[in-house]
């Protein structure tokens, strides 16, 4: 049974998209490492580094929506190799430019991640009717495990040949782009389904205006709050621990520790999905996000690794299942809808850490780090108004 579930990791399509996420993920994670480090090289403020990381998450942010809506109508291919490709062009230009030429072409470079997650998560969903959220989650998990890899090779290469050496990670991500360009076509069938689902859900008129308001309102609270505390951490984290001393590989393999939680995390709530309620899973991500979050700063060695993988490992359990939640509102847009629902992680997260670089030139970065500890308070209290109905249904 087990087996028969997990057919769809043999669809070429899924594992187009699935690479192509893990590669993206690398390039994504391991950019912090790479602007904390030319941060401190240049003197940047927190303030005016929350302003460069601004700019990357809301480009990469405010234009998902779009891109979605254009996947729903012309398909995934293009969206996903132009993406990745784009990443590739200019994360290789960010390793042998200037230091100031290196942030705009870091900033530019989001632009990509922007059109390929709406449109890799739409294939992934429609790929297993009979265990999408199992298929959801590996697609998430492996750009999570891109997440961990990232700032861990980054920080080696970094380390020990400059920002340079930071030229290998684009140049690995051509494998993906290659193996996408080869089995990643325009699947025309499932155009014409999606055309005729929104058009039944226009005649239908979708959820009435009410339900759709409370079912709405809820979830962006809990993925504001939920996004701010991640991207808060992957984005600072790194620049405090370089701040004090630690060497770039060792701050690398700290920041990789939370991600490396984080794909933990997808993998089960993805599971869980597929058999309890949502409402539950999201609650057990909110309640276990706290104690870890405001505990990792002043601890040191394995202690804090743990409370890393941790925190981690909770922020990761309900990102599947607000994916989909926020899908299950757009009958027949989904990779629109995934455009919303990632869009709003990261411009909600990337919003939330410049507020905190802000307030972290004023307080010091460490205690406005530990104060994120409130906002998944604030997301539990969001997630106890969820439906107490909705799993994945095939």
């Amino acid at each position: 049974m087990a087996v028969t579930q997990m057919t769809f990791l043999r669809n070429r399509s899924y594992q187009a998209v699935s690479m192509s996420h893990f590669f993206i993920d690398i390039l994504n994670s391991s950019r912090n490492l790479l602007v904390a480090i030319i941060a401190v090289a240049m003197g940047l403020t927190n303030t005016q580094v929350g302003i460069v990381l601004l700019l990357y998450n809301v480009g990469g942010s405010l234009s998902q929506p779009f891109f979605g809506w254009l996947a729903d109508r012309i398909g995934a291919r293009w969206l996903v190799i132009g993406g990745l490709g784009w990443m590739i062009t200019f994360f290789g230009l960010a390793a042998i430019t200037s230091n100031w030429l290196a942030l705009v072409s870091l900033t530019a470079a989001g632009l990509g991640s922007g059109a390929f997650h709406p449109t890799g998560t739409m294939v992934a969903s429609q790929t297993s009717q009979s265990s999408k959220g199992k298929a959801t989650a590996v697609f998430f998990f492996s750009g999570q495990f891109g997440l961990f890899l990232g700032p861990v090779l980054a920080g080696i290469l970094l380390q020990q040949y400059g920002r340079p050496g930071y030229i290998v990670l684009p140049a690995l991500a051509v494998i993906a782009f290659v193996y996408a360009w080869q089995y990643l076509p325009v699947n025309h069938q499932i155009l014409h389904e999606k055309k005729e689902e929104r058009a039944q859900a226009q005649q239908t008129h979708g959820l009435h205006w009410t339900t759709f308001v409370r079912r709405s309102v809820p979830l962006i609270i809990i993925i504001l709050t939920g996004s701010t505390v991640s991207i808060a951490a992957i984005t600072f984290a790194p620049k405090l621990f370089t701040e004090i001393g630690y060497l770039p590989a060792y701050v690398g393999l700290l920041s990789g520790f939370y991600m490396l939680g984080s794909a933990a995390g997808v993998i089960v709530g993805g599971a869980l999905a597929d058999r309890i309620l949502w409402k539950r899973v999201i609650i057990l991500g909110m309640v276990g996000l706290v104690v870890p979050i405001y505990f990792y700063i002043p601890a040191v060695g394995t202690i804090q690794v743990i409370l890393l993988l941790t925190a981690g490992f909770f922020s990761g359990v309900p990102h599947t299942i607000l994916v989909l939640m926020v899908q299950s509102l757009f009958p027949g847009r989904q990779a629109m809808a995934s455009g919303l629902a990632l869009g709003l992680m990261f411009t909600g997260g990337a919003i939330g850490s410049f507020g905190l670089g802000v307030i972290a030139d004023r307080i010091g970065l460490a205690t406005a780090l530990q104060g994120t500890a409130v906002l998944p308070i604030i997301g539990l209290v969001a997630a106890l108004f969820l439906p107490q109905r909705g799993k994945v249904k095939g």
